[in-house]
């Protein structure tokens, strides 16, 4: 079971750069003797930007759609194997992410070698997606925790809106066993938590801590539309740091957490 304490080492055993990576004997190539406007045709075609390059059926790097013209050879154009980037199959998304950060095809090496690949698009996937998203889910929980023991029940009541609302009172007049805080959006919780003490207090809570959170909540929109294209819309960078960000925000709110129960 995820938990607000658990949920970062969680996460790191479950989500893997194999999830999001292509798989060679899946994927468009390119051989490395054949005419540049050849593969420059196909790989166009399937709409591909970049793609690996093949000799006698084994990868020796990589090359970019844009470079393929009919004036170069595809050895002159390629990124060669010896200065491409390796990741293990068996790396977690968050060190993906941040090789992804500085280059923009990766190759990913399982028992058998060199298995697949993983480009900036691939960041659209299921698997970075969920992870991303179960980040930010335990940001919430955490403020939510903090929010119900700082602020009063009609308060956070209050802040509800829209279908959430109806959804409240519905339970709250069923007598469920609920919060109100529970029905909040991230963007709620957190100016909610910004107007208690514990935000206020330099010792617990920082302006570095404030960024990271706000930074947090606006990728949160990309993160849960599957239509909105994260690798499209968002800088790679912020994908990339986002671990970071939600883990550095987690462990501040944990400690405040800890501050609450040592008061009760």
């Amino acid at each position: 079971m995820l938990t607000p304490s658990a949920i970062s080492d969680d996460l790191t055993s479950f989500f893997r750069a194999r999830q999001i990576s292509t798989a060679m004997t899946e994927a468009v190539t390119v051989e490395l003797t054949e005419p540049a406007e050849f593969a420059h045709k196909r790989l166009e075609d399937a709409r591909f930007d970049q793609a690996p390059v093949m000799r006698e059926g084994r990868p020796v790097g990589w090359v970019a759609t844009v470079g393929l013209t009919h004036d170069r050879n595809i050895k002159s154009v390629m990124t060669s194997l010896e200065n491409c980037t390796l990741v293990s199959s068996e790396a977690s998304i968050a060190t993906t992410l941040r090789l992804l950060l500085k280059d923009r095809f990766l190759f990913t090496v399982s028992d058998d070698g060199l298995s697949g690949f993983i480009v900036h698009s691939d960041m659209d996937r299921h698997a970075v997606r969920s992870y991303l998203y179960l980040l930010i889910s335990g940001i919430e929980m955490l403020l939510a925790e903090i929010v119900k023991s700082a602020v009063p029940e009609e308060r956070i009541a209050r802040a509800i809106y829209g279908n959430m609302k109806k959804a409240y009172r519905e339970a709250h007049a069923d007598n469920q066993e609920t919060n109100p805080a529970e029905y909040l959006y991230i963007g709620d919780l957190v100016r909610l938590f910004s107007q208690t003490s514990y935000a206020r207090d330099q010792n617990l809570w920082s302006d570095s801590s404030k960024h990271m959170l706000l930074e947090v909540k606006a990728f949160r929109n990309s993160v849960m539309h599957p239509v909105r294209s994260i690798a499209a819309v968002e800088n790679i960078a912020k994908a990339a740091n986002l671990p970071i960000w939600a883990n550095e925000v987690a462990d501040q709110l944990r400690t405040i957490i800890e501050s609450i129960n040592i008061k009760r």
